[in-house]
């Protein structure tokens, strides 16, 4: 088993195109020897998104504070602490913070091969 002390890794910004206001870091992943899974925790301020886009791989997410919108499906979603979401290989998705509080979310992905 590994304990990792999450919060002495650093907040990095992202700079995806289409990313506003946007921080993440990433907890576990092969470094730590994790074979399979990524887990990042992101953080959107607020007023700040993600990048609506899609990919060949699924998301899990769980919101861990704020209140957020998850575009997908082609609709918004509101989002709040403890909702988990499954978003499939393939879906358009972004997030959202349209609150005046941060906007926190733990989000899994396969390590892809």
């Amino acid at each position: 088993m590994k304990n990792i002390k999450t919060d002495r890794i650093p907040w990095k910004e992202v700079t995806d195109p289409g990313a506003d206001k946007v921080k993440i870091k990433v907890v576990l992943g092969e470094p730590e020897g994790a074979p399979n899974f990524i887990m990042r925790v992101f953080e959107v301020a607020p007023g700040g998104n993600t990048p609506r886009h899609t990919h060949n791989w699924e998301h899990e997410i769980f919101v861990l504070a704020g209140k957020g919108v998850a575009f997908a499906n082609g609709k918004d979603n509101p989002v709040e602490p403890g909702d988990a979401l499954l978003i499939p290989p393939n879906e358009e998705h972004q997030f959202r913070n349209e609150s005046k509080e941060p906007f926190r979310f733990i989000c899994l992905i396969p390590k892809i091969k």
